[in-house]
């Protein structure tokens, strides 16, 4: 009971935190504060926490894009991109976990992308510890950065709920009442992986990404390791290895090591995911089932 227990509650990981983010702190922030965070809430903590006097030179600057949107390209996902995943700890089932891009939608006068990624526990491990986890993010189309990030944690008798708005303007992360400086074109937990979709992952290169999860800032290396043959019940994908580490002390350090297999062609579509944890061994998602989204033909 107690290791079928631990196997569901790791089950959210493989789904969004295992893979670029999350500390796995208890979140104190209850529903209804962040059920009433609305997005205009934005102007007024930017305006609370900004001491950078309004000279002419800061207007100007302010209304310069140049520093605060980009157009990235992108011809890895899109719209109707589902990925279904089988989750196991060693050989012993324990759920499933989606992550799924249903639609672009208008968010705040910007096109975004609505993404979503949720976990469950199976029958069996659902009997003594049930898992139904909902992780949300709406990252802008162009600029492949995220506007806000929702988390709906059940995990047995834990339930959490946490909002974060990002304005990307004025750098700023605000989830309830706490509003948190933070880098330009920041990623969350689950933007960072469509991010890395976008580049151009070639072995013995890094990339580096400014990131923020849980009201923490934290710099992330994703280093990319070779190439590799990988069978999963999808089927079989030649892919690239990458591992997300941190660049300093941080929550990478504690979890151990995670790896993520993407598909070697334009879609880079995570096929495998795997992570080493304290205690348990290891614990694999494999996909089982994909349906590519609308993305623009690769050159050539």
């Amino acid at each position: 009971m107690a290791r079928a227990a631990k196997v569901a509650t790791m089950i959210a990981l493989v789904a969004a935190r295992l893979v670029f983010g999350g500390d796995g702190e208890t979140d104190s922030d209850s529903s209804a504060a962040n059920g009433n965070l609305l997005p205009d809430k934005i102007a007024a903590a930017s305006a609370a926490i900004d001491t950078t006097p309004l000279t002419e030179d800061f207007i100007a600057a302010a209304a310069d894009s140049s520093w605060w949107s980009r157009k990235l390209g992108n011809k890895a996902f899109g719209v109707g991109e589902r990925l279904e995943f089988s989750v196991k700890y060693g050989m012993l089932p324990a759920g499933t976990a989606v992550m799924k891009i249903p639609e672009i939608i208008d968010y705040e006068g910007y096109p975004s992308y609505r993404i979503i990624s949720t976990a469950k526990s199976n029958k069996l491990v659902s009997v003594f510890y049930k898992v139904r986890d909902s992780i949300e993010t709406i990252v802008d189309y162009n600029g492949i950065f995220p506007r806000k990030f929702h988390k709906r944690l059940r995990e047995g008798g834990y339930k959490a709920d946490r909002t974060t708005l990002f304005d990307q303007r004025m750098h700023l992360a605000i989830t309830g009442k706490d509003t948190i400086r933070t880098y330009a074109f920041v990623q969350d937990a689950l933007s960072s992986l469509y991010y890395i979709r976008t580049r151009e992952l070639t072995p013995g290169s890094e990339i580096m990404i400014d990131s923020h999860t849980d009201k923490k800032n934290f710099p992330l290396k994703v280093v990319v390791y070779r190439r590799e043959t990988v069978e999963v019940p999808a089927g079989s994908f030649d892919c690239v290895v990458v591992e997300p580490v941190m660049r300093a002390e941080g929550i990478f350090k504690a979890k151990g090591r995670v790896w993520i297999w993407l598909t070697d062609d334009q879609f880079k579509m995570p096929v495998k995911m795997q992570t080493e944890v304290f205690f348990l061994g290891s614990i694999t998602a494999r996909l089982k089932k994909f349906t590519l989204g609308i993305v623009e033909a690769e050159d050539g």
